[in-house]
């Protein structure tokens, strides 16, 4: 059941619909949208695709179960996805064109340099979507004006905090990674790189309470996770297990989500 919950793409869906609740929640917006279910459900076909369409969703170091769930799964996420985005405004399907647009360039390496063959154009493109995501498209199903200062600051905090957790994984796949320009941990080495994670979630935070005007309580729940985030960059290593990344690493936006939003409640 693990193995479907992180390699089958659900923690990471839930990581990128968790961010994006938090974009809302950070500037008081109401979280009860259902279009905000299409953050999860592209998200998880997305990541499904990238990773076992190559393959064609079969391997044998799965149980059958795996992959037939894989197939099924995915197939009803774009069926969902079909169906939530048929009302979309223009401003949400901008967005949606855009981060489509990078998304497509990240996995095309026929495209290079612009690709994920391109160990820094690899990070940029991650953060910028991820941002894309998270930062603007919850805000566009709102149907109200939604383009401001206070959205562009939140937009280069989330670029920055995935920029961070990005981290964890650079340093992991330093012995994997056959890339054509080497990724940031390869170039930098493993301690200057931490040093930018550090540096992407202090400019993460500044941003964030620029932009924010929250109580004391969320503000302590944010330099919490970001201390965690902080820590967990700092025992990265070569040598970690996977779950060290694909588990708890992708759980930070999750934790702090479910944080804040019982803190709302107070």
């Amino acid at each position: 059941m693990l193995d479907i919950y992180v390699k089958g793409s659900i923690h990471v869906a839930l990581s990128v619909f968790s961010m994006s609740s938090l974009s809302l929640l950070s500037l008081n917006k109401n979280i009860s949208e259902p279009q905000l279910l299409i953050v999860f459900f592209a998200s998880y076909a997305y990541y499904n695709l990238i990773k076992f369409a190559p393959v064609g969703f079969k391997g044998t170091n799965q149980p059958s179960i795996f992959w037939n769930w894989l197939k099924l799964s995915t197939l009803l996420s774009l069926l969902i996805l079909l169906y939530l985005v048929k009302d979309l405004s223009k401003d949400s399907w901008l967005i949606l064109a855009l981060s489509s647009f990078f998304a497509v360039l990240y996995v095309q390496k026929e495209l290079l340099p612009i690709s994920r063959e391109n160990g820094w154009i690899k990070a940029f493109l991650v953060s910028l979507v991820w941002a894309l995501i998270t930062a603007a498209l919850p805000f566009t199903f709102l149907r109200e004006e939604w383009f401001s200062l206070e959205i562009i600051l939140l937009f280069f905090s989330h670029f920055f905090l995935v920029l961070a957790l990005l981290v964890p994984f650079e340093i992991r796949d330093m012995s994997v990674d056959q890339l054509m320009m080497p990724n940031l941990a390869q170039q930098l080495g493993v301690q200057k790189i931490k040093w930018v994670g550090y540096l992407s979630l202090i400019l993460s935070i500044i941003l964030w309470i620029l932009a924010t005007d929250l109580g004391v309580y969320f503000q302590s729940a944010y330099f919490l996770f970001y201390m965690i985030t902080a820590a967990l960059i700092a025992g990265a290593r070569i040598d970690r297990p996977q779950s060290y990344t694909s588990l708890w690493v992708e759980a930070i936006p999750v934790f702090l989500f479910v944080s804040v939003w019982l803190l709302s409640f107070l």
